[in-house]
C-alpha cells in the first residue's frame, strides 16, 4: 500500500523543482526515447528464441506438463541509483512515500535468483514495474527480466499507475530535482516487446492489455487498468485505475473465446477487483479500479475466476462478500505485496491437474546491498516503521480533527493496523481488540477512528499468504 499517496499533504510534493528545466531540453530528451528504445529492442533480440508469428511475434508455446508453476512478482519499483539516492529531495520523497528505492535493483535481483531456482515456466508482474516511469529503469528493468529468457523462463508484465507519462520521473540534486525521460504507452510497448506485446495471440486496441498463451491450454490476460492519459496536463499521475467500456468488452470477448476453445484463464491487473479490506472503498478507494464490483461481477460471469493484482502493495486474498461478509462472487482477487516494502514478498503459484491454484508467499530474505548489519526483513520492517509515524500523526490530525500531543498517542495503533495489513493474514491480539473496542464505545473521532481501524483489521477469508483458488466452478 502506498500509503503515503493518501497521506502526504499535497498531490504535488515538490512541483516547482520537479518542473524546472525548460521545455526545450524535455523536447530534446523525449526525441532520444524511440531511439534508445529500438536499440535496447534489438539487443533483448538475442535473448531468446523467437518462432512464427501469429498476430505478433511469439514463443512456441509449450506442451502443458502435468502441472504448471508459474511466480507472481509484483511493484518492483525500479530504481537506478544513478537517478541518485541522497540529499534533501530524495530523503523527502522517501518520507511521504516509503520504498527501498537504495536497494531496489538488490531486491529485484534476489528474487529472481530465486524464482529461477523454482523452475518455474513464467513470471508476472501486475505492475508498477519502475519508481516513476523513467525511461532509464524501464530500460533496466528489460535487462533484468531478459536474464530469465535465458533461463527458459518466460516474463509478462502491464503497466501500473507509476509507469506511463509520469511526471514525477526525476533525478535528485541535493534539495532539488531535475525531470528525466519518462515513457508513453507506445515506448512502454517496445519496451516490454519480448515480455507480452510481442507474443500475445492478441492486443487490445484501446489499452495496453493483451492475452498470450504461455502453456497449451492456459491463457494468460494482461490486463491494463491504469488512466495516465492526463498525467502530463494534471502534473502528477492519476492513482486510481478504471476499464474503459471497450477494454472491458474486449476482456469478456477473450474469457468466451477461451471458454469456446477449453482453454484455462487467469488474469492480472495492478488495480484490485475486490476490497482488500472492508473498509477500503473508503479510506483508500483508488487502490480499486473503477466501478469495481461491477467489474469483479462482469468478469466473473464471463468465467474467470482469479485475477493477480497488486498496487495496495499488501498480501491479501478476498472475495466479493456483501454485509455479512459472504461471497457473491466466484472471483477471487489476489494482492501480491511490493518487492520494496515490507514484507517484500512474492508468491509461487502451481496449476495442479484438477484445476486447482495452490498459492505459496515467499519473502526475500538476503540481498547484496547494506541492510546495516540486519537480517534484510528485520531491515525492511524497520525501514517502515521508522517512516510510518509521521504519516500516520498527519492523517490522524488533518484527516481526523485529533490534536496533535492525541495523534501522537494514537499512531502506534494506526502504524501496527498498517504493518498487519502489509503482511497479511492480520489478528488483532487481545490488547489490541481492547483497545479498538474502548475507541468504538468513545466520542467521536475516537469512534469512527476505532470503526475504520477495526475494518482494517478484519480479514475475511480465505488465507492471504497461503491458499487454494479454483480455477473453474463445478
Amino acid at each position: 500500500m502506498k500509503i503515503a499517496e493518501q497521506f502526504k499533504p499535497s498531490p504535488r510534493w515538490d512541483a516547482q523543482a520537479t518542473h524546472s528545466v525548460s521545455n526545450r531540453r524535455l523536447r530534446f530528451a523525449a526525441a532520444l526515447i524511440l531511439t534508445l528504445t529500438l536499440a535496447a529492442s534489438a539487443w533483448f533480440a538475442e535473448a531468446g528464441p523467437v518462432t512464427e508469428r501469429g498476430g505478433g511475434a511469439r514463443h512456441k508455446v509449450p506442451p502443458t506438463p502435468s502441472s504448471v508453476r508459474f511466480a507472481v512478482i509484483s511493484d518492483p519499483h525500479l530504481y537506478s541509483v544513478r537517478l541518485g539516492t541522497s540529499g534533501a529531495a530524495f530523503e523527502a520523497y522517501l518520507n511521504q512515500d516509503p520504498k527501498l528505492l537504495r536497494e531496489s535493483e538488490a531486491i529485484l535481483e534476489s528474487a529472481l535468483e530465486s524464482v529461477i531456482k523454482q523452475q518455474v515456466s513464467f513470471v508476472i508482474i501486475p505492475g508498477d514495474l519502475t519508481k516513476d516511469g523513467e525511461l532509464v529503469n524501464h530500460l533496466l528493468m528489460a535487462r533484468h527480466l531478459a536474464k530469465l529468457e535465458r533461463h527458459g523462463i518466460q516474463a509478462f508484465v502491464v503497466p501500473g499507475n507509476h509507469d506511463l507519462n509520469n511526471p514525477d520521473a526525476v533525478a535528485f540534486i541535493g534539495d532539488t530535482t531535475r525531470p528525466v525521460p519518462n515513457v508513453s504507452p507506445r515506448v512502454f510497448r517496445a519496451i516490454y516487446q519480448r515480455f507480452g506485446y510481442g507474443q500475445a495471440l492478441d492486443c487490445d486496441v484501446d489499452s495496453l492489455s493483451y492475452v498470450v498463451e504461455p502453456v497449451r491450454g492456459l491463457w494468460l490476460i494482461g490486463i491494463d487498468s491504469t488512466d495516465a492519459s492526463e498525467n502530463e496536463q494534471l502534473g502528477y499521475p492519476v492513482v486510481g485505475g478504471r476499464l474503459s467500456p471497450s477494454t472491458l468488452a474486449w476482456i469478456q470477448a477473450k474469457l468466451q473465446q477461451a471458454q469456446a476453445r477449453g482453454k484455462q484463464v487467469i488474469a492480472f491487473m495492478h488495480h484490485g477487483v475486490n476490497p482488500d479490506f472492508v473498509v477500503q472503498p473508503l479510506l483508500f478507494p483508488d487502490y480499486l479500479v473503477s466501478e469495481w464490483s461491477a467489474v469483479n461481477l462482469t468478469l466473473a460471469s464471463a468465467g474467470l475466476r482469479v485475477v493477480f493484482t497488486g498496487h495496495y502493495h499488501a498480501q491479501d486474498a478476498s472475495y466479493l462478500c456483501d454485509r455479512t461478509l459472504t461471497p457473491v462472487s466466484p472471483l477471487c482477487d489476489v494482492a501480491t505485496s511490493s518487492l520494496v516494502s515490507f514484507p517484500c514478498a512474492y508468491r509461487l503459484v502451481t496449476i495442479q491437474p484438477d484445476g486447482q491454484l495452490s498459492i505459496e508467499s515467499r519473502r526475500v530474505t538476503d540481498i547484496a546491498a547494506d541492510t546495516a548489519g540486519m537480517p534484510f526483513q528485520e531491515y525492511a520492517e524497520a525501514d517502515l516503521r521508522a517512516r510510518l509515524p509521521a504519516l500516520a500523526t498527519y492523517q490522524l490530525e488533518y484527516g481526523f480533527g485529533v490534536p496533535h500531543d492525541q495523534a501522537v498517542l494514537l499512531e502506534p495503533f494506526v502504524t501496527d493496523a498498517i504493518l498487519a495489513a502489509y503482511a497479511g493474514d492480520e489478528t488483532p491480539d487481545a490488547t489490541t481488540q481492547a483497545v479498538l473496542n474502548s475507541f468504538v464505545g468513545s466520542p467521536e473521532p475516537l469512534h469512527s477512528l476505532g470503526l475504520l481501524l477495526w475494518g482494517m483489521w478484519t480479514d475475511p477469508p480465505p488465507a492471504d499468504n497461503d491458499l487454494t483458488v479454483p480455477l473453474t466452478t463445478n
